[in-house]
């Protein structure tokens, strides 16, 4: 009977667990998301209405459940909040389930990818929402996913030592090198051939946090992807607005889910790629 509160394992109690955990962490990102772009504390005040500003007491703070038991309104003034808070919140439980599948287990392992989705989370809602991205938020992932990586079972995609925490560490350097060299030659040359900028430095720092914490291989793999799902995302939004209007892109959005499932299938896409047509 214990072992069903082992968390080194995968299984319906340790899900709950950490699907509690994993929403109250989404909780926490929503107010990383929006104090940040506003030069605010995420630390202090406690949160409170948008609206009229009285403090949120206890149980209209409880992550996923205050939405619905408030109806979205505002205990107070009955000013309606956004349903998007519940839902980075469900997200964000969701994603410490899936990652508990994925790991076996609450490891180093799964709290690293964790804190990577954090990270892709707060970028994707804060470029969609503001088209920015800090540099407080790339260069610190940045840091975390090369320092967390020595951490991690030894990677496949770099064996030059002996040690496997120093091949790990050095994936992740050449993944952030890789990675912003990469994003930075192209905004050079869309500016140099277009004559506008074709990148901003925001998504070339959020390339060197996305090589640190999946290292070269998937690194470069996530980043051709996210242009890839930018391909066939764009013409949509561009038929629903208006035939033929030119739509500004948050890429660092597209970046933000291209790594996530490169963390999920992209040791399976790249079999698929170095080994077709005999991949099955």
């Amino acid at each position: 009977m214990l072992e069903l509160f082992n968390l080194d394992t995968y299984n319906t109690v340790s899900a709950a667990i950490v699907f509690v955990y994993g929403a109250l962490i989404g909780s926490f990102l929503n107010v990383v998301i929006y104090r940040l772009p506003n030069e605010r504390s995420i630390v202090w005040p406690g949160s409170a209405c948008g609206t009229c500003g009285t403090p949120l007491s206890w149980w209209e703070n409880i992550p996923i459940l205050s939405y619905f038991l408030l109806r979205g309104k505002c205990h107070t003034c009955g000013s309606t909040f956004s349903w998007r808070y519940a839902g980075i919140e469900t997200l964000s439980a969701l994603m410490a389930v899936a990652l508990l599948q994925l790991c076996g287990g609450v490891s180093w392992q799964y709290i690293y990818w964790f804190i990577f989705y954090a990270y892709l989370c707060v970028v994707f809602f804060m470029d969609f929402d503001n088209w920015i991205i800090l540099d407080s938020v790339s260069l610190s992932g940045a840091a975390v996913g090369a320092a967390g990586s020595v951490l991690l079972p030894a990677r496949a995609d770099f064996a030059y030592f002996a040690v496997p925490w120093l091949n790990n560490l050095a994936s992740s350097l050449i993944g952030a090198l890789a990675g912003a060299a990469l994003f930075w030659s192209i905004q050079f040359l869309g500016s140099l051939l277009m004559r506008q900028e074709a990148l901003g430095s925001g998504d070339v720092k959020l390339a060197a946090l996305i090589g640190a914490f999946l290292g070269w291989q998937c690194g470069l793999l996530a980043l051709m992807l996210s242009f890839v799902l930018g391909a066939f995302t764009v013409p949509v939004i561009m038929l629903i607005q208006r035939k033929g209007a030119r739509v500004p892109v948050p890429l660092g959005t597209f970046m933000a889910c291209a790594s996530m499932l490169v963390v999920f299938y992209g040791e399976r896409i790249l079999n698929m790629l170095f080994y077709w047509p005999l991949y099955y």
